[in-house]
């Protein structure tokens, strides 16, 4: 893992209760015509307009989760499994509890059944409906998956704050230093950042990838850098290497370009490196100065971005992947 320390800019760019054991509540079926009371055909058949998909052909207990999150989204029927959180109930208990007639609940039971939210259950001459509970403990088990922590949560959250500290104060020089342990050979690593085809295959921070790479271990010689991002957005950086040092030290300058192709800042990377034919360990220091108006994000976006970077070249010899 790269670890960072920096003089100016900050962090960056998750029961029922018995079916059987109810008694008929007001305007429930006891004691009347079930097809006519409940609004189910004596056939089993759904009443007119409820959801036509039979609950037979769902999974118990795994219903599909945005079929399932729709149902929920109707009003009355969001207001129905509530009741049924509470307890099992007759159609016309249902009916009662949240104020509505009884054909119009047995739509709404029908499409949530159909959903698989809930089980209505035939006895006899009465339906009493309970909530699918295993098919809740599915949806969580979904939702947890969207509710799991992930790095960029924090990370998108601290780059903004990164932004907001450079707009206050855009105009002072920035130093930043930067070091890793790279599982790999001196020489090995400083052909990880002089060759540029090795080199295209680390430089690109999460959620980017690289487009164009032109670097050489020449003095004076042209550097040309391109990210892209989903969307088809490009991100061009150019620059050129002061000093090589071949196996040791590489000084370079590279600054992003605002879209005039003039240079948003200035800024002097001094990558050396130290160790063995085990461990290598990567230094960078970047010097920034000369910032330009509307610099702050890729300013803020130097530390996270080649931390990340960083973590990359690690990773690329921690898998084996490097050759």
């Amino acid at each position: 893992m790269a670890r960072s320390s920096s003089e100016a800019a900050g962090p960056p760019e998750p029961a029922a209760g018995p079916a059987a054991g109810l008694e008929p509540a007001a305007g429930s079926v006891a004691g009347s015509d079930p097809a006519s009371a409940a609004g189910v055909e004596r056939e089993g058949r759904p009443a007119a307009g409820a959801d036509p998909a039979p609950a037979a052909s769902r999974r118990a207990g795994s219903p599909d989760p945005q079929r399932a999150f729709a149902a929920m989204g109707e009003p009355t029927r969001y207001r129905i499994l509530e009741v049924l959180a509470q307890d099992a109930s007759t159609v016309g208990g249902v009916a009662e509890a949240i104020g509505a007639l009884q054909p119009q609940t047995t739509k709404h039971l029908q499409a949530l059944e159909a959903a698989g939210l809930i089980t209505v259950h035939k006895l006899g001459r009465r339906r009493v409906a309970r909530l699918d509970r295993a098919a809740f403990a599915a949806l969580s088990a979904h939702l947890g998956t969207w509710a799991r922590a992930h790095s960029d949560d924090d990370a998108l959250a601290a780059y903004e704050q990164a932004i907001a500290r450079e707009d206050a104060d855009p105009d002072r020089a920035r130093t930043l230093t930067l070091r890793a342990e790279v599982p790999a050979s001196i020489d090995a690593v400083w052909q990880a950042w002089t060759d540029q085809h090795q080199a295209a295959r680390w430089w690109a921070p999460s959620h980017f990838e690289v487009r164009e790479l032109a670097i050489a271990p020449e003095s004076g010689a042209p550097i040309r850098f391109a990210l892209g991002e989903p969307g088809g957005a490009t991100y061009r950086s150019q620059g050129r290497v002061l000093e090589v040092e071949p196996g040791r030290r590489l000084v370079f300058a590279l600054a992003p370009l605002e879209e005039t192709g003039k240079a948003l800042f200035d800024a002097v990377h001094t990558v050396e490196l130290d160790g063995d034919d085990a461990v290598t360990t990567v230094a960078l220091r970047i010097d920034v100065d000369g910032i330009r108006p509307g610099a702050a994000a890729a300013v803020a976006g130097l530390e996270p971005g080649w931390t990340q970077l960083l973590s990359g070249l690690t990773a690329l010899f921690a898998s084996g992947s490097e050759g």
